[in-house]
């Protein structure tokens, strides 16, 4: 027995110990190399952050990421090529050479890999870690040559830099636009960004700012402004309280007009989540070479015809120039001209917009918000008829009121016209009455604070603070005007503006997709039909001041 313990404490004694966590305020060339396998963190002076090597995909990262925080390694940046993170080895390293020069290689003798020309006085010079997140080596910051994040305090704009997503596909370039595969523009901001604030705010180069939807300039929260990998920049805030990162602000609400979401052909459809799906226009079918692609099922011939996709889009085209013409009629003849033009895309709002695409389809999705219909070219004998309908009958779909209209003579061509001057009536109706509603709001909210009640700065947006008083509060009464509120009975009147608040809530979701149309609207608050509990509102707008 006394043998046993003897070459059980040996082998005790001759195998490696896990080595324990070692904390650095700095990292100079006296303590290096530093290895992977070390298990090193720099930290920031007060822990907000932290840098070091992570285990990743089988390999490693250098990295900085939020520290302390209840969920694990939120990366902010890692050392990268072109944007895109290195995949590191365990005998990686990085080390201070003898002339000053911060090097990370694969191996012993591999080539430098660390992103930008890192120099120094190796007697002086030492890696540190600002509070900011800032990775700074003498005049070489981080800041300077970011991955796919921004954070508060950053310059967006200094020397041009970028953002690149973790998979290589989507940058924010020139600090205004959001480029797919190298050089396709799909989304530019009304002004160049230039910072992330602390508040949560994003300062222009206009002088305007873009406001999150939990702007707070006394609870200062951690922020981010990310470039995922779907191609959305969004300004994520952290919520201490439950402990997880939720989405403030977002470049773009809807998925399907990132490019490169659905392949050739194809056309994307979203569900108001974040879910998508690429579905085939009449005339093609699913690609057997690539999933996401679709191909005609009856290539095209001299003989040709149009099939009309309403709210159908196409972006992709090799010319997107808007043509300008009288109507429908010269811009199918303007396609029909060409024949590589596989279709046009129209409006009906009297301006004339006419864009043809020529040679290819791409980047196509269905957005009821574009007013756009897509007249796709088929070959004469296409038997497949239009699934993408909806437009013609707006009226009927949207509108429950009944309006008749005298049909013009036969020789006129007035019906485009007049369903034109009815749309434009019928907008100009909803562009007042929502005007008059964001009047009544400021004044409401307004009013509502000088009575000593204020609200918290993050619950500014009135349907938000609605919501949580109605279905987590449970006190309707708290939203009445106080004008009625005198006459509010819960036993008699709750149903009715129970219904009367889902449906609101219903009307004022971000996506268009998810509201409910007008007709659904007036069965809502009849109660004819079911209403389901909706998801809280969030609004994203530019401030003018």
């Amino acid at each position: 027995m006394s043998l046993f313990c003897l070459l059980f404490s040996l082998l005790l004694f001759l195998s490696p110990l896990p080595s324990s966590q070692e904390n650095l305020t700095s990292f100079s060339s006296l303590k290096s190399p530093w290895l992977p396998t070390q298990n090193k963190t720099l930290l920031s002076p007060n822990s907000t952050f932290a840098a070091g090597f992570l285990q990743l995909n089988g390999g490693f990262t250098f990295s900085i990421w939020y520290n302390n925080l209840s969920i694990k390694y939120t990366v902010v940046w890692s050392a990268n090529r072109d944007g895109s993170p290195l995949l590191l080895s365990n005998e990686a390293s990085l080390f201070i050479t003898s002339t000053g020069e911060l090097r990370l290689t694969n191996s012993s003798s591999g080539t430098n890999l660390w992103p930008g020309a890192a120099t120094g006085n190796s007697n002086f010079t030492a890696l540190s870690l600002n509070e900011t997140g800032n990775l700074v080596y003498g005049k070489w910051e981080s800041f300077k040559n970011p991955t796919d994040t921004f954070l508060p305090t950053q310059i967006i704009n200094i020397n041009g830099t970028e953002l690149v997503s973790n998979n290589g596909k989507f940058r924010f370039s020139n600090s205004s636009s959001l480029v797919f595969n190298g050089s396709e523009i799909y989304y530019t901001t009304p002004s160049p960004l230039q910072q992330l604030r602390k508040d949560g705010s994003v300062a222009q180069a206009n002088g305007n700012s873009i406001i999150s939807a939990d702007f707070n300039a006394t609870d200062v929260r951690l922020r981010r402004l990310t470039l995922d990998d779907d191609g959305v920049l969004r300004i994520y805030s952290f919520d201490p309280n439950l402990g997880q990162w939720f989405v403030a602000w977002q470049a773009i609400q809807e998925l399907c007009k990132v490019h490169g979401v659905c392949g050739r052909n194809a056309i994307c459809m979203s569900d108001g989540s974040n879910t998508t799906s690429c579905e085939c226009p009449p005339g093609f079918t699913k690609s057997s070479a690539n999933k996401d692609d679709c191909e005609r099922k009856i290539a095209l011939s001299k003989n040709t015809k149009f099939l009309r996709l309403d709210y159908v889009n196409f972006t992709g085209g090799l010319n997107q120039s808007n043509l300008n013409v009288r109507n429908v009629s010269t811009c199918e003849a303007s396609c029909l001209n060409k024949e590589n033009c596989q279709g046009f895309m129209f409006k009906y709002d009297g301006q004339g917009y006419c864009v043809l695409q020529l040679e290819r389809l791409l980047y196509g999705y269905w957005s009821p918000g574009t007013e756009t219909a897509m007249f796709l070219r088929v070959d004469i004998s296409e038997q497949d008829q239009s699934n993408f309908t909806g437009m013609t009958s707006v009226l009927e779909t949207t509108c429950p009121v009944r309006i008749s209209l005298p049909f013009p003579p036969e020789e006129s061509n007035t019906t485009t016209r007049n369903i034109a001057i009815i749309c434009t009536l019928f907008a100009a109706e909803l562009i007042s009455g929502i005007l008059f509603f964001w009047a009544f709001l400021k004044k409401y909210i307004k009013n509502f604070e000088t009575q000593g009640s204020l609200i918290e700065s993050e619950d500014w947006y009135f349907p938000r603070w609605a919501f949580d008083k109605v279905f987590k509060e449970m006190k309707v009464e708290d939203i009445l005007d106080r004008k009625v509120k005198h006459c509010y009975d819960a036993r008699q009147h709750f149903d009715m503006v129970d219904r009367m608040v889902k449906t609101a809530m219903w009307c004022l979701q971000d996506r268009p997709e998810a509201r409910p149309s007008m007709g659904k609207v007036a069965k809502m608050l009849e109660g004819t039909v079911e209403i389901t509990e909706p998801k809280k509102p969030t609004i994203f707008y530019l401030e003018d001041e």
